[in-house]
């Protein structure tokens, strides 16, 4: 916590009217709030933002909801919202990034969590639905981008035109639908938790979907950029979307592999020498989304690691973290092309809050 508090009081900006934003990073390079960073800078650092600025904030988006359902990606600090990635003058692809929904719902929860207003929950509910049923679905529920449409899918990767159907955001719709079906339950609001554990279902049945048993990892896509996903695969494992089997199989290859992803605690998206096939915004390669190390999914990589081998998944985090205290908190480095955005508060954060017991992740959810 000491290393994140500096970092989350540097981030904070204040719109005119005076509503606190956190932005992505504490260097000034992202001046707003995004959707994605804010919910997992309080998933990781919970009780670093006071319960009542999380409202706000998931208020301000929900006060731009547009008609259709979708919510704003970002909010910057002039407080206009947009939809899309990229500068305002010249966006990204066809519509907004395809897991600002789930984000909102995650983010409601986490609120709910940390503050015990189940009241905020039920006021909110019928809006987050609005922004779910916004996204483009196939008729199990997994997330599709159109070939023809192309638009960013996880934002993590918003510059590359992954088509078909996309594993992250639709790993994120399951997890959403979960957690708001776990948090309903909770409050003993019996219906809805009954609604929201239904439409999970058929998407868990679908998600093995994207596991290639030859590779031992989910592919990102089934269109453009079908290709392994790392931080996909981790994901999928730490959130209980993969099975006892694939767990075991994405743990083996990520400890039997470490030079393909892995460089001082960081993650590569993709194993060495792989490049994603399509970009909405070109990428050199060995650069940001292309071919740099991050740390956003470090935690989740560890945890997963730790079901073959905990030593090595202590010493991935500990590189992690002696490279944070030695060079500083960046967004993304590069043996060839240096450290880039400094004080970027996922990279932290996410590291912060991977707890989730390695016994549970091995188990699987099916």
């Amino acid at each position: 916590m000491a290393l994140v508090q500096p970092l989350v009081d540097a981030a904070r900006v204040e719109m005119p009217d005076g509503t606190p934003l956190w932005c992505p990073d504490a260097a000034g390079h992202y001046r707003g709030a995004w959707l994605r960073d804010f919910c997992y800078l309080v998933e990781g650092a919970s009780g670093l933002v006071s319960a009542g600025d999380v409202l706000r904030i998931i208020d301000l988006f929900l006060r731009h909801q547009a008609e259709d359902g979708s919510v704003p990606t970002r909010v910057m600090a002039d407080g206009v919202p947009d939809f899309r990635e990229g500068p305002r003058e010249d966006p990204i692809g066809s519509g907004p990034p395809v897991d600002n929904p789930s984000f909102l719902a995650k983010l409601l929860c986490a609120y709910v969590d940390l503050s015990g207003d189940w009241q905020a929950l039920v006021d909110r509910l019928d809006a987050v639905a609005q922004a779910l049923d916004s996204l483009p679905i196939d008729r199990h529920g997994l997330v599709v981008i159109d070939q023809n449409l192309p638009r960013s899918g996880y934002g993590f990767t918003d510059c590359v035109s992954k088509t078909g159907k996309e594993l992250f955001s639709s790993l994120l719709r399951w997890e959403a639908l979960r957690r708001l079906a776990e948090t309903c339950r909770r409050w003993e609001l019996h219906d809805d938790a009954h609604f929201w554990y239904e439409l999970a279902v058929p998407v868990h049945g679908a998600l093995s979907q994207f596991y290639d048993p030859k590779r031992h990892l989910f592919m990102a896509a089934s269109g453009d950029c079908r290709q392994a996903d790392i931080w996909g695969s981790a994901y999928a494992c730490v959130i209980g979307a993969a099975t006892g089997g694939q767990v075991s199989e994405v743990a083996a290859w990520l400890r039997g592999n470490l030079d393909a992803w892995h460089w001082k605690g960081h993650v590569r998206h993709l194993p060495a020498g792989e490049y994603w096939e399509r970009f909405l915004r070109p990428v050199q390669p060995d650069h940001y989304q292309n071919g740099g190390y991050w740390a956003v999914p470090t935690g989740w990589v560890a945890q997963v690691i730790a079901v073959e081998d905990t030593s090595l998944a202590r010493r991935v985090v500990l590189e992690a973290l002696e490279e944070f205290e030695q060079y500083g908190v960046m967004e993304w480095i590069h043996p060839e092309h240096g450290r880039h955005t400094p004080g970027y508060l996922a990279s932290v954060c996410n590291v912060l809050g991977a707890v989730i017991p390695s016994r549970r992740v091995a188990a699987g959810y099916g």
